[in-house]
Parts: structure tokens; C-alpha cells; sequence
């Protein structure tokens, strides 16, 4: 049985589980409003030998939540996600940018939750899987979710169509084209977070099927928490299938200074390939992550194996967390960053420097900034298109952005 059978089954269980209504209930759905506007000028300076650029991003979203019953709810979401400029015509109409980001239903019976429809998904840091919430549009999957309430935790398994192949009509598939379920890209999964006294485990299996890579599966642990003052976070991924081989670890340590100050120290390798033109594939895929966090604000690094033409990467980081207390909040991360695997006779990228501010000025609403600078080595030459013209001068990038959200 497929996955999408497998959905309707439960569906229908739950349904059939669900007990009547009462005479409170009958009286109509509560309603819930949410909402977020966000705006963020950039200032970009990250193609080398070229002049600055700048844009306006700014991103609405209107949410309503809706609870039927105890155990049948829904949440629809829309957006609207664009750059200052895009309609060139000040009297253009259309919505281009205007998308439902979310839309689904929630049965819910007792620690058993089923969730059908278009939703985010964050899995545990948001490495492999996660909503990408800096980027304007940010990231949403259509599929169904069952998660489990645990002693401790949750167990979560979902099933995810990312690449539907098929020629569709406003009434479904069109018979003459159908290419066959083969076609299509799922992705699915199961995941289990646990807490284990000071720390929390988490556990996941990834099956991506013909969508984001060629078929493979990824294996990923995790553990992290804190002992008084001292923190850690380890983690590990394999990717297997056919023809691959390909792996992940991260490891961080760090320690609380004074009141709400924080250093860390953190080191991620991702494999890389020898040679990408033979059929063994070495490289890691990172799949549909939150990268924007870890790898440098300049976001040189988001999607493997592309970014590094196969060829891995390797981040040495330093991360400090300045202790000016509420409603401030001052950061700022150094990277060293190298190809895991040569590239021409060359390992070493670059080193960035990140700094970051931001401040609540009100419930709800913050303001934040951020400059970064680039000193690029002589393998950013070679993996990188930003630096096609030269890596002799160093790059740059800022922000400011307004959040409003309730």
C-alpha cells in the first residue's frame, strides 16, 4: 500500500473514532486570528568586482484558525511575499506573489495527531528539514503528518509530495499524459525527539524519493542539552542509496557567561566527492534545510552539493552572544570556511565575520540589523559564481528588518 492510501486509512479511522458532538459544540466553531508583516532592506555587496546592489523584501501573512470540535481543527495561511519593484507597471493588478503558505486540517484524539494539507516542517535544528523562515517566501510541503505523544517527547511520520510529474487539468490528471506513479517525488520520514535527564535525543529517517536528489535515504542523530553552565549539541548523518555514500557531523560546545551571555565554538564537515563525473556519489545533499543559521549570513553556503561544486565544506565557527540583557540582543559568529574535499590544488574558501543587533520595541514587535564582510581565498574562485572576476577583494552585506507579528 502507498502512502497515499495509508493517509486515507487513517483518516478514516479517526473519523470514525471521533466521538459526537454535544449540544456546545453544535453551536459553532471559536476562530483565531494571526498575523505577521515584515519588511527587510539589504544592502548587497557579495559579487565580487561588482557594484552594490539594494532591494526592499516585504512579506504578509493573515492566518485563521478554526476548532470544529476537541478533536477537529484547521488552519489556513496566506502570503504574500515579494521585492519592492518587481511589477514595473505601479498599476499592475495581478497577485503573483499572493500563495496559500498553509492550509490544513488537524484530527486530533487523545496523544495522536493527523495533519492533512499544506503545512512547514521543522525537524530538530532544521539541518536536513525546516520552514526556512528567513527567506521571504519561506517553505512549506504538501503531504500528511501522524504525530505521537511520548513520555518525554513525540514520534512524528509523514509523508510529503514534493515533485508531482503528472500533466494536471482542473479536473485532476490528464489520462493521456499520465506518466506513472514511478514519476513523482515524495518525501518521507519518521522522527523521534526524547528527553534523556539534562539532554534530549532526537532520531530521524529520511527517505527522498526522486525529489531533491536521486533516490536515497539519510540516517541522522542527534544529541544536545546542557550540564549547569555548560553547553553541547553533537550530531551525525549518513545518505545511502544507490551509487551513494555520503555523510554529515557537527559538533558544538559551549557555555553560558554571566547573565544571558553565551560563547560557542562549533565545527561542521560535510563530505564532499573526489571526482563528481563518476557514478559514485560522495558528496552530501543537504536536502531542504534551515542552512541561513549555520553557514554565514552571506548565505555563500545554503545548497550542497551545489554550492561547492561537490566538493564539501568544512566550518570552523565561533559564535558569542553579548549579555546587554532585554529588550537587546547583540551577536556575533566568525567562520572559517574550507572545501572538504580540493579543487584545483585549493581547500580554502574564506572567512566571514557576522554581527547582529536587534531589539523588542513593543509585545510583538522587534527590529534587528546585521553587516557582514567576506575575505575570500582562492577556492571561492572556483566554486563560486559570485567570484568568477577575482577573489583579491573582500565582499559585504547588511540588513534591516521590522517584524510585526500577533
Amino acid at each position: 500500500m502507498g502512502p497515499f492510501p495509508v493517509g486515507i486509512s487513517c483518516l478514516a479511522a479517526a473519523l470514525l473514532a471521533a466521538p459526537g458532538l454535544t449540544a456546545q459544540q453544535r453551536s459553532g466553531p471559536t476562530v483565531t486570528l494571526s498575523g505577521q508583516v515584515r519588511f527587510r532592506g539589504e544592502w548587497d555587496g557579495r559579487t565580487a568586482e561588482t557594484g552594490d546592489d539594494a532591494a526592499v523584501l516585504s512579506r504578509i501573512r493573515l492566518g485563521v484558525a478554526t476548532e470544529v470540535t476537541p478533536w477537529l481543527s484547521a488552519f489556513a495561511q496566506l502570503q504574500d511575499a515579494r521585492a519592492w519593484g518587481t511589477e514595473t507597471d505601479p498599476t499592475e493588478g495581478t497577485a503573483d506573489q499572493f500563495d496559500l503558505h498553509q492550509g490544513y486540517v488537524d484530527l486530533t484524539r487523545d496523544r495522536l495527531t493527523l495533519r492533512l494539507g499544506r503545512h512547514e516542517l521543522a525537524l530538530g535544528d532544521e539541518r536536513l528539514i525546516g520552514p526556512l523562515a528567513w527567506a521571504n517566501t519561506g517553505r512549506a510541503f504538501d503531504g500528511g503528518l501522524v504525530r505521537y505523544e511520548i513520555a518525554g517527547g513525540h514520534v512524528r511520520a509523514f509523508w510529503m509530495s514534493v515533485a508531482e510529474r503528472d500533466a494536471l487539468t482542473p479536473a485532476g490528471v490528464d489520462p493521456q499524459q499520465n506518466e506513472g506513479d514511478d514519476a513523482d517525488g515524495w518525501l518521507l520520514g519518521g522522527f523521534l525527539t526524547r528527553r534523556l535527564g539534562a539532554g534530549t535525543l532526537e532520531l530521524m529517517l529520511l527517505h527522498d524519493r526522486n525529489a531533491a536528489t536521486d533516490e536515497s535515504w539519510t540516517a541522522h542523530g542527534r544529541l544536545h542539552g546542557d550540564r549547569g553552565r555548560l553547553l553541547y549539541d553533537a550530531s551525525a548523518a549518513y545518505q545511502f542509496g544507490p551509487d551513494r555514500g555520503a555523510y554529515l557531523f557537527s559538533v558544538m560546545v559551549g557555555t553560558l557567561v554571566g547573565d544571558g551571555g553565551r560563547l560557542e565554538a562549533r565545527l561542521d564537515y560535510l563530505s564532499g566527492d573526489d571526482d563528481p563525473a563518476d557514478a559514485d556519489r560522495a558528496a552530501f545533499q543537504s536536502l531542504y534545510p534551515t542552512a541561513h543559521a549555520y553557514h554565514g549570513y552571506m548565505d555563500y553556503f545554503l545548497a550542497f552539493p551545489g554550492h561547492t561544486a561537490a566538493a564539501g565544506l568544512v566550518d570552523a565557527m565561533a559564535r558569542v552572544r553579548v549579555p546587554v540583557g532585554p529588550p537587546w540582543s547583540v551577536r556575533g559568529d566568525l567562520h572559517y570556511f574550507t572545501l572538504a574535499k580540493e579543487r584545483l590544488g585549493e581547500r580554502s574558501l574564506g572567512i566571514e565575520t557576522d554581527v547582529m543587533v536587534g531589539r523588542e520595541v513593543a509585545p510583538g514587535a522587534a527590529v534587528e540589523g546585521g553587516a557582514s564582510f567576506f575575505a575570500p581565498r582562492a577556492a571561492m574562485g572556483t566554486v563560486s559564481p559570485a567570484f568568477a572576476l577575482g577573489t583579491d577583494a573582500p565582499t559585504y552585506w547588511g540588513y534591516v528588518m521590522l517584524t510585526l507579528s500577533w
